[in-house]
């Protein structure tokens, strides 16, 4: 297991941090999630990938014939809390020098906390996303299911817009549960999109968390002279004098950052900025209980 990927030092040092829903579930052996149930019978609640022994007669074939692949249905009395981390892998998260980078920052911070979930009991699945593609590992859960997440990880290639309904709306066919929603990304895209991909999930009763990465060369600005900028998901190109924009650009970036803010107040949903050099556990310590 690579520790560029999985930062074991700062889960060791989380160990005695659980991260909560902010909302009843629906998970019978969560133990540190509050339960809607009292006495209920199993109801369906999510899918998980078919394995070897399962139940034919639990295959949806509708998801079969739309992802080539079988999911079985899994009911409330076998479920925990469930996690969906959707991690942003197009072009512009690839910014940012080794130590800095935003993409290699997001896949650590992502691996880091789907350790501390799988070891607190909860399931966890991923979605790597672009405007392209997107790649879902579906939950599971137990110490073991790491290594698929971290391999899934490690391997992605950045590429294409930043685009959030589609695999989202493919996360949900997964996810018919109660579940928490953590969406890792520079959220470099249309904040209509943003704005509806939320209200999507919150009427779809998901809690939602963003983490919103950003690197610092673009909260700061700290470039001189004439640069010459390349957008890393249009490839357009546009040469300006750092000085004369300098004020304004950063005027727009705590405006942007802002907008993001009461967008998520407006959803009641999480919100953590961080910087793309900073340490993982700066952003996981904001979204832990001791």
């Amino acid at each position: 297991m690579s520790n560029g990927i999985l930062d074991i030092d700062t889960a060791s040092r989380l160990k005695g941090f659980y991260f909560r829903t902010r909302s009843s579930v629906r998970g019978q052996k969560s133990g540190i999630h509050k339960s809607l149930y009292r006495g209920i019978s199993p109801d369906f609640m999510e899918y998980k990938e078919y394995n070897k022994g399962d139940e034919l007669k639990q295959v949806d074939w509708r998801l079969y014939g739309r992802h080539d692949r079988l999911y079985v249905k899994k009911y409330e009395d076998e479920v925990n809390l469930s996690w969906c981390i959707l991690l942003d892998k197009s072009a512009s998260m690839d910014y940012g020098d080794e130590g800095s980078n935003k993409l290699s920052f997001s896949k650590k911070l992502s691996a880091t906390l789907a350790y501390l979930l799988l070891r607190q009991g909860d399931s966890v699945g991923l979605s790597c996303y672009s405007g392209l593609d997107s790649e879902i590992i579906p939950p599971r859960s137990g110490n073991s299911s790491i290594m698929p997440i971290v391999d899934k990880l490690e391997n992605i290639t950045p590429e294409g817009e930043t685009a959030l309904r589609k695999p989202l709306l493919e996360a949900l066919e997964i996810y018919k549960s109660s579940a928490t929603f953590v969406l890792v990304s520079d959220f470099l895209m249309e904040p209509q999109e943003l704005r509806e991909s939320l209200q999507l999930l919150r009427a779809s009763k998901k809690d939602v968390t963003l983490f919103h990465v950003l690197h610092p060369d673009e909260t700061e600005f700290g470039f001189e002279g004439s640069v010459e900028f390349l957008d890393m998901e249009s490839d357009a190109k546009v040469i300006v004098d750092t000085a004369s924009i300098r004020h304004t650009y950063i005027k727009r970036v705590r405006e942007f950052i802002d907008e993001l803010k009461n967008m998520c107040h407006e959803f009641e949903c999480r919100y953590v900025f961080t910087r793309s050099d900073a340490s993982v556990e700066e952003p996981l310590i904001e979204i832990a209980d001791k």
